[in-house]
């Protein structure tokens, strides 16, 4: 890219896209967003809840008036094991259709025009939509896991999409401050229980047969309240080419999700800011190099945990979450909600770790092509 844009087309009116909106708008663009449904917030795809960094670290002001409870900590469980970490205030559950409707505010968007086809043409991209056809200089998609920018202009990716699904239940828990992650495999796939506050939970999980684990968590943990919203959605894992031509991707369309906790958020608002920059300087390679620079080591790490712990056997599994159980006072300590290898680093550092970490590399012996493979993953 070789000048700065006149028409920017941002597909898919969520956080990230409309984020991208406003850091576009502050920059002197007016941006356009396409939006496939009648309105912003809807259907709500996201279990809500953010660490305190989507509110303090953004470089615009993100308002709090979505806030509707603040998390102190959470219980941790896996096959019977189970232990709780205390972190006041680490993270706050948000009414989604509010937050993503503030951050809509003033932007340019064309509702119930669903992205068809998008090509390249001369001096730009012409897209074919449900509402007639759009010509843009520049495209961002922003259109989540099933981007059809990225489909159609050929975006490269390894990414693997992984289901959600969540009910909002009528219920009040024991602990109004504590959310319950219960893991089906650590640290991949795992149901949670996330009090809104009010009288309502959201209860839901990510895993390979969605409904029926969810089920069997409300049966097993007693929870009969009346299911008041239902919501699904896929949570895309893995790497995305970001940038072509003039063309780029953005959040959940790039995989910008954090592989151990599946949250997109964080990472897909900060790499707007990115974005933003690299297309007001007019060169989108700056996006990228940017993106590298900030996430790339964090993702590659946490990838290469979660290919591991995907291919452990469930004995392996057993002995690692007991030792995260005997050391929970340290994970208190070091965690960070959007920075999950600080935790790695530090247990692998700590000589106590040793006799877990050769459990895992004996699991791993007993799959040897899997152990290749993922000794090729590590971050360099």
């Amino acid at each position: 890219m070789t000048k700065k844009p006149n028409k920017i087309i941002i597909v898919g009116a969520g956080p990230v896209g409309c984020y991208l909106g406003q850091l576009l708008k502050q920059h002197g663009f007016s941006p356009l967003l396409l939006e496939d449904h009648a309105e912003v917030g809807k259907p709500v795809q996201c279990a809500g809840i953010f660490g305190r960094g989507v509110f303090e670290d953004m470089r615009l002001p993100v308002s709090t008036r979505s806030v509707i409870n603040t998390i102190d900590g959470a219980h941790i469980a896996f096959n019977g094991t189970a232990f709780d970490l205390h972190r006041p205030g680490v993270a706050y559950i948000v009414d989604r259709e509010r937050f993503d409707k503030e951050l809509s505010q003033k932007l340019e968007i064309e509702f119930n025009t669903e992205l068809q086809e998008a090509h390249r043409i001369k001096d730009g991209y012409i897209l074919k939509t449900s509402n007639g056809e759009y010509y843009a200089d520049l495209v961002v998609g922003a259109d989540g896991p099933n981007s059809r920018v990225r489909k159609s202009l050929g975006f490269s990716s390894d990414m693997k999409l992984y289901r959600g699904y969540q009910y909002r239940v009528k219920m009040t828990p024991a602990r109004q401050n504590q959310v319950l992650v219960s893991y089906v495999k650590p640290f991949s796939l795992f149901t949670w229980l996330i009090p809104e506050g009010n009288g309502v939970v959201r209860i839901g999980t990510i895993a390979n047969n969605p409904y029926q684990e969810l089920n069997a968590f409300m049966e097993q943990n007693g929870v009969s309240g009346e299911i008041v919203e239902k919501n699904a959605g896929a949570i895309p894992i893995g790497n995305c080419e970001l940038f072509k031509e003039n063309a780029a991707l953005v959040g959940d369309a790039a995989c910008q999700v954090k592989p151990i906790t599946s949250g997109g958020v964080y990472y897909g608002m900060k790499s707007a800011e990115f974005l933003a920059d690299a297309i007001k300087e007019g060169d989108l390679s700056l996006y990228a190099a940017r993106w590298a620079a900030e996430f790339e080591q964090e993702i590659r790490i946490c990838l290469l945990l979660r290919n591991i712990m995907e291919n452990m056997d469930e004995d392996v599994l057993k002995k690692l979450f007991g030792y995260l159980h005997d050391n929970a006072r340290l994970v208190e300590k070091i965690g960070d909600f959007e920075n999950h290898s600080s935790i790695i680093w530090s247990l692998i550092s700590n000589p106590r770790t040793y006799p877990t970490i050769g459990t895992l590399l004996m699991g791993l012996a007993r799959n040897p092509r899997f152990l290749l493979r993922s000794f090729l993953r590590l971050p360099r």
